[in-house]
This record gives structure tokens, C-alpha cells and sequence, in this order.
């Protein structure tokens, strides 16, 4: 029986998908406009999987820009915790 699906089981898969960006290329501290275009980046390619119609690959794009908004806000509290300002 498949596992049924709630936010739980949703922001595990956000998680994992944190993790993987973490082994690919370790803590990330940007710039917030190099963030917002990261984000970006994996937005688009929600919508072309979209506009392809291929609502699978959707939904992994979905999770990656979702893994990245996790991380810009990892990033927003490492600032904080500096006391800096991340605007």
C-alpha cells in the first residue's frame, strides 16, 4: 500500500533533497540576489516540466525549489546568529 501522502511525508522528501544539495556542494552562504536567482533557476524548471506535461518530473522540480527556500533560510539564520543583516 503506497505510503499516504500528508505534509510529513512531503517535507521528508524536502529534507532528503536538502541533504543530497548538502553532499553536492556543502554549506551555502550567498548573496541574496545569487539566492533568488537559484531559486529562480529550479522555479523555471517546474514550469517547463509543466508546459512539457511532465508532471512527474514536476513534482522532483518542485521539491528541489522547495529544498532551496529551505536553504536560503538556513542561511538567513547562520546571519542572524552573526548578528548580521541579510538584506
Amino acid at each position: 500500500m503506497p505510503e499516504r501522502v500528508t505534509t510529513k511525508v512531503v517535507l521528508r522528501s524536502v529534507s532528503d533533497e536538502r541533504d543530497r544539495q548538502d553532499e553536492k556542494w556543502g554549506e551555502q552562504n550567498h548573496r541574496l540576489s545569487y539566492w533568488l536567482s537559484i531559486i529562480g533557476e529550479e522555479f523555471g524548471e517546474m514550469c517547463k516540466a509543466y508546459n512539457e506535461g511532465d508532471y512527474g518530473q514536476m513534482e522532483r522540480e518542485a521539491i528541489q525549489t522547495a529544498a532551496c527556500c529551505v536553504a536560503l533560510v538556513e542561511h538567513f539564520c547562520r546571519m542572524a546568529a552573526r548578528g548580521e543583516n541579510p538584506l
